[in-house]
């Protein structure tokens, strides 16, 4: 089943390409891949290129109460992060090699490989105009810290590697596109975005560099930390047979606490979705096409999330959002996706 989605997917995102060159297809720089755990260990055989491209593995247990575990490699195996904590990076990972085709699992923690509990992974791998990881030491000034996505930044994470801190978040839609840069988010607790000109400067990213404070969640004087980011792709993407396609988008809406709420336009149909309100304190809820994003027209979806910001099992409902051939609809009034007046960033 795996096998088929993704040459459907391939098929799909190569449709929407018009001219210029081969550029690479949705299957070699992202991969959900859901598996059950062992305790002991197993290889992960997703398509993606880890040990020569670099990228990250984010693991979670869909059936019990445990952290996200987040491995990358920069950083390098046997090291983990958890969205839902701030703590320090811990050297007992799950994870335990990067592979030409996936990943390789052990026995460490149990986060992401206990016997009999369901996980779900995601990896994203680096790319231009996708995603990138950037590992750095903080100096205490405001600076600038170069990357290589060569695109624009639609969302940025920082954690602190060396230290008990927040992950700090920036998105390009944050106070609904004006000065996004002067706020904050924090991907391990639900708040809405708060303003701060010592986390990013008051300075939005560019194609090349992004901007730092002086704040200790992303450059205090001598610690270490890792940055991911996720490009915004608007008609300039590189993916697809044809090197023109769009493949991942950073945007918002605004909630109208309806069944019939807003649609939104990607240009393609998702295979994983983040959604948070900016305006209010609620989840960061994640969503994907292999645990049950249904495309659905008569609102009985099977939508099953979880969410980055707790160590909570997975959840479902019925009747959140249809997946349309371009993007999504809002069909639930609940504020977690579509509260009244609320302004909601997605990626």
């Amino acid at each position: 089943v795996l096998h088929i989605m993704a040459k459907l997917a391939k098929f799909l995102q190569g449709a929407a390409g018009a001219g210029g060159g081969a550029g690479p297809d949705v299957e070699d720089v992202f991969s959900t891949y859901l598996y059950e755990g062992n305790s002991s260990t197993q290889t992960i055989t997703n398509g993606i290129d880890l040990d020569g491209e670099g990228g990250l593995v984010w693991v979670k247990s869909r059936d019990a109460s445990s952290d996200h575990e987040l491995n990358d490699t920069e950083r390098g195996v046997g090291k983990r992060i958890a969205s839902n904590q701030a703590y320090a990076e811990q050297s007992n990972s799950d994870v335990s090699a990067f592979n030409s085709n996936g990943f390789d699992l052990r026995y460490q923690s149990g986060l992401g490989n206990a016997s009999g509990e369901d996980y779900a992974s995601w990896t994203f791998r680096k790319a231009p105009k996708f995603f990138d990881v950037v590992t750095y030491t903080g100096d205490g000034s405001n600076r600038t810290i170069a990357h290589s996505l060569g695109s624009d930044v639609g969302m940025l994470i920082v954690k602190r590697l060396d230290s008990a801190k927040s992950w700090a978040v920036f998105h390009r839609q944050f106070n609904s596109g004006s000065a996004p840069a002067n706020y904050w988010d924090q991907l391990n607790n639900a708040q809405a975005i708060q303003s701060n000109s010592t986390i990013w400067n008051n300075t939005a990213p560019t194609s090349s560099v992004f901007s730092l404070g002086t704040a200790n969640v992303v450059n205090q004087s001598g610690g270490t930390y890792v940055a991911y980011l996720f490009a915004h792709n608007d008609g300039d993407g590189g993916f697809g047979p044809d090197g023109d396609a769009d493949i991942i988008k950073c945007g918002s809406y605004t909630g109208n606490g309806s069944t019939n709420g807003p649609e939104i336009d990607l240009g393609f149909e998702p295979q994983w979705l983040l959604v948070k309100s900016a305006s209010s304190a609620d989840v960061w809820m994640m969503t994907d096409n292999m645990r049950g994003m249904i495309n659905s027209t008569d609102g009985n979806n099977n939508v099953n999330y979880l969410k980055a910001n707790t160590s909570d099992a997975e959840s479902g409902f019925s009747g959140k959002f249809n997946l349309t051939s371009t993007g999504f609809k809002i069909t639930d009034g609940g504020s977690i996706i579509n509260g009244s007046g609320n302004t909601y960033i997605y990626m």
